[in-house]
């Protein structure tokens, strides 16, 4: 339009705003929104309960022309009804299956699908757009109606206040429904009806993948130089047959925006203890070679690498309940996530809410029905904020040290650590001591351990060339290295074991 009327102008700015609040009204109100995590505890909501979590997965468009948005899969309890008791396969979640909405209508209906001995069908229709004290049939199976009591500004949040609808749901019992005009369903009657669980609360504001506790970001927001270490718990034997101890050291962090990769040096020191009639077996100690590991974790899409330990790291896109084929063994599992506990696990576990999978496995003679396996304390995974994993099969994060805006914390005792990812120099001194250094005829290495069969000496010069060796006799600590006739300079002795692991000193010959 190239010349418009000055008095029209005004009213188009006025239907364009019209139209604009009109859709704007239309997406408010809805109880769950794509993209959005959205967390649900038992009723009061405290530090110490337990969240679960849940999101809206698909959407789709009916020929009705509703439109229905579709939760994501769960483990659901499983009465006697469908076998032993234990967990199966549901489509249900926390307040159904679905939603569905009819555009222009203004009502939302939840409804959930009838699982045979596990969950019948049956729905809850929201109308928080009607006048305050309307009523309408909530649900028909069983009778239950729909009354709104009120509509008013209040705090959902801390520092967070919006447009709030109470609902009173009326039936066998009385139940409560409160949405927020923005932030959803802040609560309401788990698994529907009411005729089972408990009136859930919204125990954490809606939050997209990126910005929730699943997030890698948060989860693995780790610095180059921060350590892990983690200690296994034997949990079979009467007394502690082994020990073994593992350490981590991040050595870079790469950040993009649409991924996320860390690289980390890792070492184990595993001891096995004999004790007769108890541990069976020879006393023996391993320190396996330091080895680099990765993390990469894709922030955008669902691409993910593991970092060729047992667990795939794609788990932790797993909500509370929701499943997937554990990868990690041969027959036939499910890896859930667990609900969001208030309290970590290990001695230093996280200050926050730990992510934690778990194997469930199929009982026998029901394909349907799952239950935890005796192995659940060995197989259990918990990653905590700004931890990496805090639990890991049956290692607990027992010792950390992590920098954060120039200040270092530490939680436990490094000391069961000190002979791991050390420098070579610093390996070489927790092997033995070379003394004098300088030495004129002789120096002598005495070994912290008696050495091994197979074990052998090496003299080199600053060419590389061999000027001296010698087989180490098994257990002898004190061993002697020859200097007279030398030409004077540094001289490198090479200490090799029967794995063929070197340590390696500087001697300098006067």
């Amino acid at each position: 339009m190239k010349h418009t009327y000055p008095w029209a102008r005004p009213l188009l700015a006025a239907l364009f705003s019209f139209i604009a609040l009109g859709a704007s009204a239309q997406q408010a109100w809805r109880p769950f929104r794509p993209g959005l995590i959205y967390s649900y505890a038992a009723t009061p909501v405290t530090s110490s309960s337990t969240y679960h979590t849940m999101r809206v997965d698909s959407a789709y468009v009916t020929s009705a022309g509703d439109s229905v948005y579709t939760f994501n899969r769960r483990l659901r309890d499983a009465p006697a009804a469908v076998g032993p008791p234990g967990f199966v396969k549901s489509r249900n979640n926390l307040f159904g299956a679905l939603l569905r909405w009819r555009p222009g209508q203004n009502i939302y209906t939840l409804e959930a699908l009838a699982q045979p001995g596990v969950q019948a069908a049956v729905s809850l229709t929201l109308f928080p757009r009607a006048a305050v004290g309307s009523t309408w049939p909530a649900n028909t199976a069983p009778v239950q109606t729909a009354t709104l009591v009120s509509r008013s500004w209040q705090t959902i949040s801390a520092g967070v206040q919006d447009t709030v609808t109470v609902i009173s749901i009326a039936g066998t019992t009385t139940q409560t429904v409160r949405l927020s005009r923005l932030y959803g369903l802040l609560a309401g009657p788990q698994w529907l009806g009411g005729a089972t669980g408990s009136q859930l609360e919204q125990a954490m504001l809606p939050a997209s993948y990126a910005q929730s506790l699943y997030s890698p970001t948060r989860l693995f927001d780790v610095q180059p130089g921060d350590e892990f270490g983690y200690s296994i718990d034997d949990y079979i034997a009467p007394v502690q047959c082994y020990d073994s101890k593992t350490l981590r050291r991040i050595i870079s962090r790469r950040l993009t925006s649409d991924s996320l990769i860390i690289t980390y040096l890792t070492q184990n020191r595993y001891e096995q203890y004999h004790y007769q009639g108890v541990c069976s077996g020879a006393a023996s100690l391993n320190i396996t070679p330091v080895t680099v590991g990765r993390w990469a974790f894709a922030l955008a899409g669902n691409a993910w690498e593991p970092s060729g330990g047992l667990l795939q790291l794609a788990a932790l896109r797993l909500l509370t309940g929701e499943y997937m084929v554990n990868p990690s063994v041969g027959f036939p599992a499910l890896l859930a996530g667990l609900p969001l506990s208030g309290t970590g696990t290990g001695l230093c576990g996280p200050s926050g809410r730990p992510v934690s999978f778990v194997p469930y496995y199929q009982k026998v003679g029901n394909s349907n029905t799952y239950e935890r396996g005796l192995d659940y304390l060995g197989w259990l995974y918990s990653f905590g904020p700004g931890m990496t994993t805090t639990f890991e099969l049956n290692n607990g994060l027992v010792y950390y040290r992590k920098t954060v805006n120039g200040i270092t914390t530490v939680c436990g005792s490094p000391l069961a650590f000190v002979t791991l990812l050390l420098t070579r120099a610093a390996q070489a001194a927790a092997i033995a001591t070379l003394y004098p250094n300088p030495a004129a005829e002789a120096a002598t290495l005495t070994l912290a351990q008696p050495a091994r069969p197979g074990s052998a000496l090496r003299l080199t010069d600053a060419l590389g060339r061999t000027v001296w060796a010698a087989p180490v006799p098994a257990g002898q600590s004190a061993l002697t290295v020859p200097l007279a006739g030398q030409p004077a300079g540094l001289y490198l002795l090479h200490l090799t074991g029967p794995d063929g692991a070197t340590a390696t000193w500087k001697l300098t010959h006067e």
